[in-house]
């Protein structure tokens, strides 16, 4: 059986957060989460993934191995009203526009022994977006596609973990079981830009 001793960190909240490159890829032995599939996403999607600029990653290393990992890509948003129209969300702002620009997590993961990796990197991903990406180009919204899975025991709907984060549902009444096997999330980033900006 596994040492529980194979992370120095006991709690992961304030961990730092490192760009992933190939040299990490040794680092992802033994990782385990609660979605087997994520564990082999990062041996082998995540690698692919940077080799071909679909995504890029970060992690959370430590003692020489990967706590949690989170990737993020190029998207864009579309949001429908109760009539299954596009909205225009930010009418407000005098834009009239009904697709955003935005970025994607496209995998989050975190190792079941790393507490507070998932929730650290989430909260990365909000802070790096707003503030590193938005000022070099233009983005509004940081997206996922939060998995869904009928098929496991019990089932699987990690939907509401972002939504204690702020994110919304893109389609009303996407609470209800979801026609494919993920519920597209979205949350505003232009509170977590504005703040920035007044500290700046």
């Amino acid at each position: 059986m596994e040492s529980k001793s194979r992370f120095t960190l006991t709690d992961f909240s304030g961990a730092e957060v490192t760009h992933w490159t190939p040299a990490h890829a040794e680092c992802a032995g033994g990782f385990r989460c609660k979605r087997p599939e994520f564990a082999s996403h990062l041996k082998r999607r995540v690698p692919r993934d940077f080799e071909s600029h679909l995504g890029q990653c970060w992690i959370i290393l430590d003692n020489g191995k990967i706590a949690g990992y989170i990737t993020l890509l190029a998207d864009r948003l579309t949001v429908l009203g109760k009539d299954l129209e596009p909205k225009q969300m930010l009418r407000s702002e005098n834009v009239e526009y009904s697709t955003f620009p935005a970025v994607k997590i496209g995998l989050l993961a975190a190792d079941k022994r790393a507490r507070g990796a998932g929730k650290r990197l989430l909260y990365w991903a909000i802070d790096y977006v707003a503030t590193t990406l938005a000022p070099r180009l233009g983005v509004r919204f940081l997206t996922v596609d939060a998995a869904y899975d009928t098929d496991s025991d019990p089932h699987y709907d990690i939907s509401s973990y972002y939504a204690s984060f702020g994110f919304e549902y893109a389609i009303p009444d996407e609470s209800l079981p979801p026609s494919q096997p993920f519920r597209t999330m979205f949350v505003d980033l232009k509170p977590f830009i504005d703040a920035e900006s007044e500290l700046a």
